[in-house]
């Protein structure tokens, strides 16, 4: 019998033209859920035509029973720290098991995906805080090449050891990855970022990094940002390199 905590079917916004041709997997942050994310879906994708055949995936954090969350909200277990994070060396002590169940759910997600015809290169695999860093995690993971990945405001989890969890094929070396943070982030200091980027630039991973200048840690911020999630989301499509 499964162990993994159970977990709410993810929020599915189907595409504006009908037409199924991409899919936007969205991951939520530290205290919010796939709903969060809906409204500010259904208004940025009435912006950019590019998205018109874009069905996107909100996914919700799973329901720990108190006794295993140790009081904490189910979508902290992955950090012993969620609070506040102002450095790479202050991420010691995340929840490996968390963070592996939830990458394995994400798969998940990017398989049934490829099982209804979707390309590969066709997904786009996003996330804001919290959810930026399962994004990072599960897409250079994947054993899939994926279009691209867009983590906002966000960090390299297990960063010590992530390279150990690499397929040997690492099919998503090339894979562009957006990493956007506010300079005057409270959550997870604008340094953290920096190093994060570094660390996966000098493995050898392709990063565009962008610098929101006096962005705090605030989704409701970002969303509206037009080279934010949804905007590079679509500008992926559009064929960046």
């Amino acid at each position: 019998m499964s162990t993994a905590p159970a977990r709410e079917d993810p929020l599915v916004l189907s595409p504006i033209s009908g037409q199924h041709t991409a899919t936007v997997i969205i991951i939520h942050g530290f205290g919010d859920s796939g709903h969060g994310w809906s409204s500010a879906v259904e208004h940025i994708r009435r912006r950019h035509d590019r998205l018109d055949d874009v069905k996107f995936i909100l996914p919700h954090a799973p329901n720990i029973p108190l006794s295993m969350a140790n009081g904490r909200h189910p979508d902290e277990v992955l950090t012993s720290s969620p609070g506040r994070l102002s450095s790479l060396s202050a991420c010691q002590g995340e929840h490996v098991s968390g963070v592996l169940e939830t990458q394995s759910y994400i798969h998940s997600l990017i398989q049934a995906e490829t099982e209804a015809g979707i390309p590969p290169e066709r997904i786009i695999l996003g996330g804001f805080s919290q959810g930026g860093a399962i994004s990072i995690f599960s897409g250079l993971t994947a054993p899939i090449k994926l279009g691209g990945i867009v983590a906002l405001s966000c960090w390299v989890l297990l960063h010590e050891e992530f390279l150990d969890y690499i397929p040997d094929e690492d099919l998503n070396k090339d894979t562009p990855i957006f990493m956007g943070h506010g300079d005057q982030d409270w959550r997870i200091e604008y340094q953290v970022a920096i190093d994060s980027a570094e660390l996966l630039e000098k493995a050898g991973y392709n990063i565009a990094f962008h610098r929101y200048r006096q962005v705090f840690h605030s989704a409701r911020i970002y969303i509206y940002i037009s080279n934010g999630l949804l905007g590079e989301s679509a500008i992926l499509f559009a064929g960046r390199s």
